[in-house]
C-alpha cells in the first residue's frame, strides 16, 4: 500500500510555511522545474502536504449547543471578538497557494493526460476543500486562483461574492469527479481522495450552499439543491459504499477502511501519529455532550420524547437510555454498562462537567489513568451522511419527500440496527401526518442523531438560520443522582436547576447576535494589510 507521507520537501517547493496571511509571498519554488514536476511521483509528492491539514476539529460543536468543553465557548455564548489573525484563514490560503502551484505546473510531468488529470483533479478537490471552510466562515472572500508573487496586484484583491467562490468550488469538485479514479480502482492508494469523495464533499457542500440561500435569502437555491441530490445519488448509484452493520465499531479499529468510510483522516502507530480524540473524550474536557443533544434522541416507537407513550425519567442514572433510538447507547455512554468488569460511572470531577460522555471513538483500551496512544482514523465523510444529504436536498428542493427516497436514505440508516428490540420504525409521510411531526424537523433530526459527535451540528444550525434560538438557552447536563454520586455536593461540587438537572451554563451567560454572528469576523491584520477588504456586518 502507498502511504501519504507529509514531507518537509513538499513545504518547501509549495506553501507559505509560516501561520502567516496569504499576502505573505515566498518564491514559487526552490527546485528546478527541470528538476521537478517530472514523474508521477513528483506529482503525488506535490500533492501530499494537502492532507495534513485536511483533519477536523473534533470540538468544534462546542460553537452548538450540543456539547460543551471545561470553560464557555466564545461562539455559543456571543462574546468572541474580532481577532489580529485566524488560523482558517492562514491555513486555508496556505493550502490553497499549494494547490494553485501544482495547478501552474503539473503539465510539465511527463505522463499521460490521464495521471495529469487524476493528480489536478486531487489539486482541485483540495482547493474547493479549503475554499469551502472559508466561505462557510467569512462569507465572500478573496478569490485566488494563481500564485502571488511579492509585488502582485491580486494582493490588494477584494472579497469576492459569495457566489463565485461556490461557483469555483462546484467547478473544481466537477473536475474531480471527473477524473478522479473510483475507489475500486485505488486499492493500492488507500487514504487518497478518490471520485466517491470528490462526490461526496460535492454533496455536501452543495446542501450548504443551498439551504443557507434558501434559509438566509429565500432565492437563488434550486441549482444547489439539485446539484447536492444528484452528487449525492452519484455516491449510491456507484455500488462502491455501503453502511457498516456495526454502529459502535464503525468509529473503531474493527471499522477501519469499511465500505462506510469514503474519507478519512489516518493515523499509523508506525509513523508515530495517533488520534488524540480519545484522550480528549476521557480526560481533558475538550468536548462533553449536553441533556440537549440526548433529548433529541428519539423513543422506540419513533416518536420524540415529548409525544412517546415511552415516558422518559433520567433516574436513577442511565434510566433515560430506556427504550430510546439504539444509536442513544452507542453514541454516549450509559451510566451502568459493564466497563473492564465494574459499572460505568463517569466522574463530575476529572471527565465531564454535563455527567455525559461520548462513546463514538471510545476506544476502551484507551479509558485508564494512563491512556494509551490510539490509532484509529478520525471520519471525515462517511456513507450515512450521503445518504442524509440526498432525503435533506430532496425535500428542501421539493418541500416533499416520497416514501421511496426515504426508503433509499432515512430507512436505511434505521435497518442497521435490524433485529434490535429498539429498533426505529420506519419513517413515513404517513407516520409524520398521524402524529402530527413536521417531516422537515424528522430529517434535521435523524442527522443529528446519526452525526452527533462528528463536527457537524455547528455548520447544520448556521445553513438554517437557526442559531438565533439553539444558541441563547442554558447548557444542562443530567439529572443529578445523589445516590451515585455519594461525594458530589450539589451547590458546591454541581449547580442545579429546578428540576434537579446540573447546569453548565446558564442561559443569561449566552447571547446572539442576528445581525452580525452568522459569519466570523475577518482577522484584524487582513484589514490592515489590505484596504480593499470589508470587514463582516457588525464586527467593526
Amino acid at each position: 500500500m502507498k502511504s501519504i507521507k507529509y514531507l518537509c520537501a513538499v513545504i518547501a517547493f509549495g506553501a507559505c510555511t509560516s501561520c502567516s496571511d496569504f499576502l505573505e509571498r515566498e518564491p514559487l519554488t526552490a527546485l528546478s522545474p527541470t528538476t521537478f514536476w517530472n514523474t508521477e511521483d513528483d506529482l503525488r509528492l506535490a500533492l501530499n502536504n494537502l492532507y495534513e491539514n485536511m483533519n477536523i476539529s473534533y470540538s468544534t460543536d462546542n460553537r452548538s449547543a450540543d456539547t460543551f468543553a471545561a470553560a464557555a465557548n466564545d461562539i455559543s455564548s456571543g462574546t468572541y471578538t474580532p481577532p489580529n489573525t485566524d488560523d482558517t484563514w492562514d491555513n486555508c490560503y496556505s493550502y490553497i497557494r499549494i494547490a494553485n502551484d501544482f495547478l501552474e505546473n503539473y503539465e510539465r510531468a511527463d505522463v499521460t493526460n490521464e495521471i495529469k488529470n487524476r493528480y489536478a483533479g486531487e489539486a482541485r478537490f483540495f482547493r474547493a476543500y479549503y475554499y469551502y471552510q472559508l466561505v462557510t466562515r467569512f462569507g465572500g472572500v478573496p478569490l485566488i486562483t494563481q500564485t502571488l508573487d511579492m509585488d502582485s496586484p491580486e494582493l490588494q484583491s477584494a472579497r469576492a461574492d459569495k457566489a463565485d467562490v461556490w461557483a469555483l468550488i462546484f467547478e473544481d469538485l466537477e473536475f474531480a469527479a471527473t477524473h478522479i479514479p473510483p475507489k475500486s480502482q485505488m486499492t493500492d492508494d488507500i487514504g487518497r481522495i478518490t471520485q466517491g469523495a470528490a462526490y461526496a464533499f460535492w454533496a455536501r457542500a452543495a446542501l450548504y450552499a443551498g439551504t443557507h440561500y434558501k434559509f438566509h435569502e429565500g432565492s437563488n437555491y434550486e441549482n444547489y439543491l439539485q446539484m447536492a441530490v444528484n452528487a449525492a445519488r452519484a455516491v449510491m448509484d456507484s455500488g462502491e459504499y455501503s453502511l457498516y452493520p456495526d454502529y459502535r465499531n464503525l468509529f473503531l479499529y474493527a471499522g477501519i477502511d469499511c465500505d462506510e468510510h469514503i474519507l478519512t483522516y489516518r493515523y499509523s502507530e508506525a509513523d508515530g501519529t495517533f488520534n488524540p480524540v480519545p484522550r480528549y473524550i476521557i480526560y481533558d474536557f475538550d468536548c462533553e455532550p449536553t441533556k440537549y443533544v440526548a433529548d433529541n434522541f428519539l423513543c422506540k416507537d419513533g416518536l420524540p420524547i415529548d409525544k412517546s407513550v415511552y415516558p422518559v425519567e433520567y433516574l436513577p442514572a442511565g434510566q433515560e437510555f430506556e427504550n430510546r433510538d439504539p444509536r442513544m447507547a452507542l453514541t454516549l455512554w450509559r451510566p451502568g454498562d459493564d466497563y473492564d468488569g465494574a459499572p460505568f460511572l463517569p466522574s463530575l470531577f476529572s471527565q465531564t462537567r454535563s455527567g455525559y460522555m461520548f462513546k463514538k471513538y471510545g476506544v476502551e483500551s484507551a479509558f485508564t489513568y494512563e491512556p494509551t496512544a490510539v490509532y484509529v482514523n478520525n471520519i471525515l465523510i462517511r456513507y450515512a451522511e450521503v445518504l442524509l444529504t440526498y432525503a435533506e436536498a430532496l425535500y428542501e428542493l421539493n418541500d416533499e419527500i416520497s416514501d421511496a427516497d426515504l426508503d433509499l436514505s432515512i430507512n436505511l440508516l434505521r435497518d442497521r440496527f435490524a433485529g434490535d428490540p429498539n429498533q426505529l420504525p420506519h419513517l413515513t409521510n404517513a407516520f409524520v401526518e398521524q402524529y402530527g411531526l413536521s417531516m422537515r424537523d424528522e430529517i434535521r433530526r435523524e442527522r443529528r442523531s446519526e452525526m452527533s459527535g462528528e463536527a457537524r451540528r455547528y455548520d447544520d444550525i448556521i445553513r438554517w438560520k437557526i442559531a438565533e434560538t439553539e444558541l441563547p438557552r442554558a447548557i444542562l447536563g443530567i439529572q443529578f443522582d445523589a445516590d451515585a454520586y455519594p461525594d458530589v455536593v450539589a451547590g458546591e461540587d454541581v449547580i442545579l436547576d429546578e428540576n434537579g438537572f446540573i447546569v453548565v451554563q446558564s442561559a443569561a451567560s449566552r447571547t446572539f447576535d442576528v445581525e452580525k454572528d452568522y459569519l466570523y469576523p475577518l482577522p484584524l491584520r487582513e484589514l490592515s494589510l489590505n484596504p480593499n477588504l470589508e470587514q463582516n456586518p457588525g464586527w467593526n
